[in-house]
C-alpha cells in the first residue's frame, strides 16, 4: 500500500453569519492548508453548509473553493445538509462541481476508489437525523492491499452513555468496522474515539475552541504501511 495523507475536518456551517460569521474564511484556510501539508484527500465530514436555505451564491463559492485544490475533495452530507430532495447538494452549482470534488449521496452507503493511492474511502448519507439512522451499517471489509478510511457524521455514545441520540455510533460499531481511519463529524471539538484496531477521530470544526478563535485547526491523517495511522491536530494560518 502507499502512503497516503488525509485532511480532516468537518462542521463549517457555511451560511450562517450570526453562528459562524468566519465560515468562507476560515475556509479558504482550509483549502490553502491542504497544498501545505502535501494533503492528497480532503475530508469534509458534514454539516458543510448550516442548512438547505443557504443561497446559491455561499454553494458557488464553497465549490470554487474546491476547484482550487489538486486532489480529491469528498463531503459526506451532515445533519444541517442533509442528503434528501430538497438537499443544498442537489442545487444548480453542484451540476457543474469540477471532477475533483465528490458528494456521498446513497443512503445505502457507497465507495469511492482511488486506486492511484491504494485506497477506497466508504460513507453513508444521512437523509434524516434521527435515533433509528446508523452511520456505519453495511461498511464492507477492507479491500486486500488497499486503505479502507470511512466517514461517518454522528453521536458517539460512550460506554456510561444514557441518554440515546440521533445518528448514534456506538463503541462497538467503531471497533467491529473494519475500516483504518474513521474520519468523523458532528462535534465541534476535536476527540479521539479509536476503538479496536480502528482509529477513529472527531476532527472538531476548523474555527477553534471557542474564545481562542487562533487555535483553528485541521486533522492531518497518515495512512503508511510500515507505522499504521496516525494523526495530528495543525493549526491553520488565518
Amino acid at each position: 500500500m502507499k502512503r497516503v495523507r488525509l485532511i480532516h475536518t468537518s462542521d463549517t456551517h457555511l451560511g450562517d453569519p450570526a453562528g459562524h460569521p468566519r465560515g468562507e474564511e476560515v475556509l479558504v484556510s482550509v483549502v490553502d492548508a491542504v497544498e501545505r501539508l502535501g494533503g492528497d484527500v480532503l475530508l469534509l465530514a458534514g454539516d458543510v453548509f448550516d442548512n438547505e436555505r443557504v443561497t446559491d451564491d455561499v454553494a458557488e463559492r464553497f465549490v470554487a473553493q474546491m476547484a482550487r485544490l489538486g486532489v480529491p475533495a469528498i463531503v459526506l452530507p451532515g445533519n444541517h445538509d442533509l442528503a434528501h430532495k430538497t438537499s443544498v447538494y442537489r442545487r444548480p452549482p453542484f451540476d457543474e462541481a469540477p471532477a475533483n470534488l465528490r458528494v456521498i449521496r446513497d443512503p445505502e452507503g457507497e465507495i469511492l476508489a482511488f486506486p492511484e493511492l491504494d485506497m477506497e474511502l466508504w460513507g453513508r448519507a444521512m437523509l434524516s437525523h434521527t435515533p433509528e439512522f446508523r452511520p456505519l451499517l453495511g461498511m464492507p471489509e477492507p479491500t486486500e492491499g488497499h486503505w479502507l478510511v470511512a466517514m461517518a457524521h454522528g453521536h458517539f455514545h460512550f460506554e456510561n452513555d444514557r441518554d440515546q441520540r440521533s445518528s448514534p455510533i456506538y463503541p462497538d460499531d467503531v471497533a467491529a468496522s473494519g475500516c483504518h481511519y474513521l474520519a468523523l463529524g458532528h462535534w465541534d471539538r476535536h476527540a479521539d474515539v479509536s476503538r479496536a484496531d480502528t482509529t477513529a477521530v472527531y476532527s472538531g470544526c476548523p474555527y477553534g475552541p471557542i474564545g481562542a478563535p487562533e487555535q483553528g485547526a485541521v486533522c492531518v491523517v497518515d495512512l503508511d504501511p510500515e507505522s499504521g495511522v496516525s494523526y495530528r491536530l495543525e493549526l491553520l494560518t488565518q
